[in-house]
Protein backbone atom coordinates (compact mmCIF):
# COMPACT_ATOMS: atom_id res chain seq x y z
CA UNK A 1 0.00 0.00 0.00
CA UNK A 2 2.77 2.32 0.79
CA UNK A 3 4.70 1.57 -2.29
CA UNK A 4 1.62 2.36 -4.34
CA UNK A 5 1.26 5.72 -2.18
CA UNK A 6 4.90 6.45 -2.66
CA UNK A 7 4.46 5.67 -6.90
CA UNK A 8 1.31 8.10 -6.64
CA UNK A 9 3.41 11.20 -5.32
CA UNK A 10 6.13 10.53 -7.53
CA UNK A 11 3.65 10.71 -10.32
CA UNK A 12 2.04 13.41 -9.40
CA UNK A 13 5.71 15.06 -8.79
CA UNK A 14 6.47 14.34 -12.35
CA UNK A 15 3.20 15.56 -14.11
CA UNK A 16 4.01 18.70 -12.15
CA UNK A 17 7.80 19.38 -13.40
CA UNK A 18 6.41 18.53 -16.86
CA UNK A 19 3.71 21.08 -16.78
CA UNK A 20 6.36 23.59 -16.04
CA UNK A 21 8.38 22.30 -18.10
CA UNK A 22 6.40 22.64 -20.98
CA UNK A 23 6.55 26.26 -23.32
CA UNK A 24 3.64 28.44 -23.38
CA UNK A 25 1.45 27.66 -26.89
CA UNK A 26 0.56 31.21 -28.34
CA UNK A 27 -2.84 31.27 -29.84
CA UNK A 28 -3.24 31.16 -33.42
CA UNK A 29 -7.09 32.21 -33.36
CA UNK A 30 -6.21 35.47 -34.94
CA UNK A 31 -4.46 33.94 -37.29
CA UNK A 32 -7.23 31.43 -38.28
CA UNK A 33 -9.56 34.45 -37.77
CA UNK A 34 -8.34 36.39 -40.53
CA UNK A 35 -8.03 32.86 -42.49
CA UNK A 36 -11.90 32.77 -42.34
CA UNK A 37 -12.15 36.63 -43.03
CA UNK A 38 -10.19 36.16 -46.54
CA UNK A 39 -11.95 33.11 -47.38
CA UNK A 40 -15.13 34.81 -46.82
CA UNK A 41 -14.59 37.43 -49.05
CA UNK A 42 -13.11 35.50 -51.45
CA UNK A 43 -16.27 32.68 -51.22
CA UNK A 44 -18.37 36.00 -51.64
CA UNK A 45 -16.57 37.48 -54.42
CA UNK A 46 -17.30 34.72 -56.76
CA UNK A 47 -21.25 35.06 -55.26
CA UNK A 48 -21.63 38.92 -55.75
CA UNK A 49 -18.29 40.57 -56.66
CA UNK A 50 -19.67 44.45 -57.01
CA UNK A 51 -21.10 44.02 -53.39
CA UNK A 52 -17.99 42.25 -52.10
CA UNK A 53 -15.55 44.99 -53.48
CA UNK A 54 -18.14 47.81 -52.02
CA UNK A 55 -17.68 45.85 -48.78
CA UNK A 56 -14.07 45.37 -49.39
CA UNK A 57 -13.76 49.24 -49.82
CA UNK A 58 -15.75 50.31 -46.93
CA UNK A 59 -13.37 48.02 -44.61
CA UNK A 60 -10.30 49.44 -45.85
CA UNK A 61 -12.29 53.55 -45.71
CA UNK A 62 -12.72 52.79 -41.88
CA UNK A 63 -9.36 51.48 -41.41
CA UNK A 64 -7.74 54.53 -43.00
CA UNK A 65 -10.27 56.39 -41.20
CA UNK A 66 -8.96 55.28 -37.67
CA UNK A 67 -5.13 54.56 -38.18
CA UNK A 68 -4.33 57.85 -37.32
CA UNK A 69 -6.21 57.56 -34.43
CA UNK A 70 -4.51 53.85 -33.32
CA UNK A 71 -1.35 55.26 -33.67
CA UNK A 72 -1.93 58.22 -31.27
CA UNK A 73 -3.31 55.33 -29.09
CA UNK A 74 0.01 53.23 -29.19
CA UNK A 75 2.33 55.60 -28.79
CA UNK A 76 0.51 56.97 -25.27
CA UNK A 77 0.51 52.84 -24.16
CA UNK A 78 4.04 52.77 -25.00
CA UNK A 79 5.08 55.74 -23.40
CA UNK A 80 2.85 54.99 -19.84
CA UNK A 81 4.50 51.43 -20.59
CA UNK A 82 8.11 52.98 -19.53
CA UNK A 83 7.23 54.84 -16.77
CA UNK A 84 8.62 54.19 -13.51
CA UNK A 85 5.90 53.57 -10.63
CA UNK A 86 8.32 55.01 -7.80
CA UNK A 87 8.51 58.28 -9.65
CA UNK A 88 5.28 58.63 -10.88
CA UNK A 89 4.22 58.28 -7.47
CA UNK A 90 6.68 60.81 -6.32
CA UNK A 91 5.50 63.35 -9.17
CA UNK A 92 2.41 62.94 -7.69
CA UNK A 93 2.70 62.78 -4.22
CA UNK A 94 4.77 66.72 -4.94
CA UNK A 95 2.29 68.08 -7.20
CA UNK A 96 0.26 71.28 -6.63
CA UNK A 97 -3.83 70.33 -5.90
CA UNK A 98 -4.94 71.30 -9.23
CA UNK A 99 -1.88 69.46 -11.05
CA UNK A 100 -2.73 66.26 -8.97
CA UNK A 101 -6.29 66.30 -9.87
CA UNK A 102 -4.95 66.96 -13.26
CA UNK A 103 -2.03 64.29 -13.63
CA UNK A 104 -4.67 61.92 -11.71
CA UNK A 105 -7.07 62.77 -14.60
CA UNK A 106 -4.92 62.14 -17.46
CA UNK A 107 -3.41 58.77 -15.76
CA UNK A 108 -6.63 57.00 -15.53
CA UNK A 109 -7.45 58.07 -19.00
CA UNK A 110 -4.43 56.71 -20.35
CA UNK A 111 -4.86 53.59 -17.69
CA UNK A 112 -5.73 50.36 -19.01
CA UNK A 113 -6.19 46.62 -17.93
CA UNK A 114 -8.98 45.93 -14.75
CA UNK A 115 -9.47 48.43 -12.40
CA UNK A 116 -8.89 46.26 -9.53
CA UNK A 117 -5.66 45.66 -10.76
CA UNK A 118 -5.16 49.65 -10.07
CA UNK A 119 -6.38 49.50 -6.27
CA UNK A 120 -3.74 48.93 -4.82
CA UNK A 121 -1.44 51.81 -6.29
CA UNK A 122 -4.35 54.16 -5.33
CA UNK A 123 -4.65 52.82 -1.30
CA UNK A 124 -0.52 53.24 -1.19
CA UNK A 125 -1.14 57.27 -2.97
CA UNK A 126 -3.82 57.91 -0.46
CA UNK A 127 -1.71 56.34 2.36
CA UNK A 128 0.66 58.58 1.86
CA UNK A 129 -1.33 61.52 2.16
CA UNK A 130 -3.23 62.10 -1.08
CA UNK A 131 -6.69 63.38 -0.83
CA UNK A 132 -9.51 60.77 -2.09
CA UNK A 133 -10.72 63.81 -5.02
CA UNK A 134 -7.85 63.03 -6.90
CA UNK A 135 -8.33 59.26 -6.67
CA UNK A 136 -12.03 59.73 -7.52
CA UNK A 137 -10.81 61.89 -10.77
CA UNK A 138 -8.18 59.01 -11.86
CA UNK A 139 -11.23 56.38 -11.61
CA UNK A 140 -13.88 58.82 -13.31
CA UNK A 141 -11.56 59.32 -16.14
CA UNK A 142 -10.84 55.57 -16.40
CA UNK A 143 -14.61 56.13 -18.36
CA UNK A 144 -12.26 57.12 -21.49
CA UNK A 145 -11.21 54.14 -23.29
CA UNK A 146 -8.58 55.04 -25.59
CA UNK A 147 -8.29 51.54 -27.07
CA UNK A 148 -11.89 52.24 -28.04
CA UNK A 149 -11.54 55.97 -29.24
CA UNK A 150 -11.22 54.27 -32.95
CA UNK A 151 -14.45 52.34 -32.80
CA UNK A 152 -16.44 55.20 -31.09
CA UNK A 153 -15.10 57.02 -33.97
CA UNK A 154 -16.50 54.96 -36.62
CA UNK A 155 -20.04 54.57 -34.89
CA UNK A 156 -19.88 58.40 -34.77
CA UNK A 157 -17.48 61.25 -35.58
CA UNK A 158 -14.57 62.91 -34.48
CA UNK A 159 -16.35 66.24 -33.36
CA UNK A 160 -18.76 63.77 -31.03
CA UNK A 161 -15.43 62.17 -29.62
CA UNK A 162 -13.63 64.76 -28.97
CA UNK A 163 -16.32 66.65 -27.50
CA UNK A 164 -17.10 63.64 -25.23
CA UNK A 165 -13.52 63.37 -24.38
CA UNK A 166 -12.80 66.65 -23.18
CA UNK A 167 -16.08 66.92 -20.72
CA UNK A 168 -15.15 63.35 -19.16
CA UNK A 169 -11.86 65.00 -18.26
CA UNK A 170 -13.40 68.48 -16.90
CA UNK A 171 -16.04 66.27 -14.78
CA UNK A 172 -13.47 63.85 -14.07
CA UNK A 173 -11.57 67.19 -12.29
CA UNK A 174 -14.85 68.70 -11.03
CA UNK A 175 -15.79 65.11 -9.22
CA UNK A 176 -12.74 65.54 -7.52
CA UNK A 177 -12.88 68.21 -6.15
CA UNK A 178 -16.44 67.35 -5.16
CA UNK A 179 -15.29 64.44 -3.32
CA UNK A 180 -12.64 66.49 -1.62
CA UNK A 181 -15.59 69.09 -0.37
CA UNK A 182 -17.19 66.60 1.30
CA UNK A 183 -14.78 65.36 2.63
CA UNK A 184 -13.63 68.67 4.50
CA UNK A 185 -14.06 69.22 8.07
CA UNK A 186 -17.80 70.22 9.56
CA UNK A 187 -17.40 73.70 10.64
CA UNK A 188 -19.48 73.98 14.09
Amino acid sequence: MENKNNQMKNNQNNQKGQKGQQKKKTSNTPLIFLGVMVLTYIVLYFIDSVKTVAALNYVIGIVLEILPILLIVYVIMVIFSLLDEKKLKQAIEKAPKLLKYILMSILGTISHGPIYAWYPFLRDLNKKGLAKGPIGTFLYSRGIKLTLIPMLVSFFDVKFVVILTITTLIFSVFEGFLIDVSYLPKRN
